[in-house]
């Protein structure tokens, strides 16, 4: 019988972790009974009673993974311990508030079984994702796609990865990771099933619009060179706009026209600024982003762990 690891990070998910175990373990035993089910708990270092709820679990079930991380090292290093931690031929990682629908999970195991390494859930509907979320993924969505030369618009963290495409991102050593983006770069044959996401079954999301801010640029930077780009397409820009404003004070000067003072050198010169300044923060980031991987501390700690 071929096993087959559910890996499920969780951050403060007290109200949602039985509802979801029993959800998941009910629909495995009705639809896909012909596997053996590997259920991979994934503690982000919780500060409710996620942990207690998994621990009451695991009192239940001796077949159930668990790990717990002394704090909060964050979603995307969940979901590699999950990966580390599983041992099942493949593993669909998804998330704990059920909106990821456990439903599409035998469609993910059928493109396996025919012969996909990789299988990405992909949105046909964002559910009732608020209007700046939508409008902010899709603007990061598109930069990131046209960067990368992958296809990652509505692409999702719910996606079902072979062994051997679990076996090599345990190979994998960078700090700072983009789970969404790493499973398409592997170039594993890959396929793709639609879902539409569900409502959370309880609970609220931890995602407001500055986190999502912060998550778009830290993997802007993390995968791409788009914001070094930036800086060179501002350095031209205020170059034009430096010889614009050269050639139209000769005009104005010959014209007779020209104002007192230095209007025009103040304006350049605040452009020039700014532009300096923008530019050295973006740099800025990246050295720090070099420095963190240099130290090579781990990328998480486990409180415990079965």
């Amino acid at each position: 019988m071929k096993k087959v690891s559910v890996i499920v990070p969780c951050f403060n998910e007290e109200e949602v972790i039985d509802v979801f175990y029993e959800k998941l373990t009910s629909f495995w035993r009705e639809a896909l009974a012909q596997y053996e089910l590997e259920l991979v708990f994934v503690d982000d270092g919780s500060t409710d009673q996620t942990r207690d709820r998994i621990l009451g679990i695991l009192a239940k079930d001796d077949t159930v993974r668990y790990g717990s991380f002394t704090r909060n090292f964050g979603k995307e290093a969940a979901m590699f311990a999950g990966l580390n931690l599983c041992s099942g031929d493949c593993a669909v990682v998804m998330d704990a508030d059920l909106q990821h629908p456990v439903e599409v999970i035998p469609d993910m195991i059928s493109a396996w079984e025919g012969g996909y390494e990789i299988v990405e859930g992909i949105k046909n509907s964002r559910g009732k994702e608020r209007g700046d979320h939508s409008i902010l993924a899709a603007i990061f969505y598109r930069i990131i796609s046209s960067q990368t030369g992958f296809d990652m618009r509505n692409s999702s963290d719910f996606k079902l990865l072979d062994r051997k495409v679990i076996d090599v991102l345990g190979t994998f050593t960078e700090h700072e990771t983009f789970f969404r983006a790493l499973s398409f770069w592997t170039g594993f044959k890959s396929t793709s099933v639609e879902y539409a996401v569900q409502k959370r079954a309880a609970g609220k999301s931890k995602w407001g619009s500055s986190s999502l801010i912060r998550y778009a640029f830290r993997n802007l930077i993390e995968f791409t060179y788009a914001p070094l780009y930036l800086i060179m397409v501002l350095g031209i820009v205020v170059m034009l706009i430096g010889a614009w404003l050269g050639i139209d004070a000769v005009i104005t000067y010959f014209e007779g026209k020209a104002v007192g003072g230095y209007p025009s050198l103040v304006i350049l010169i605040t452009l020039s600024t700014g532009a300096i300044l923008t530019s050295l923060g973006i740099i800025s980031v990246y050295l720090a982003k070099v420095f963190n991987e240099v130290k090579n501390r781990p990328r998480y700690i486990f409180r415990d762990h079965n």
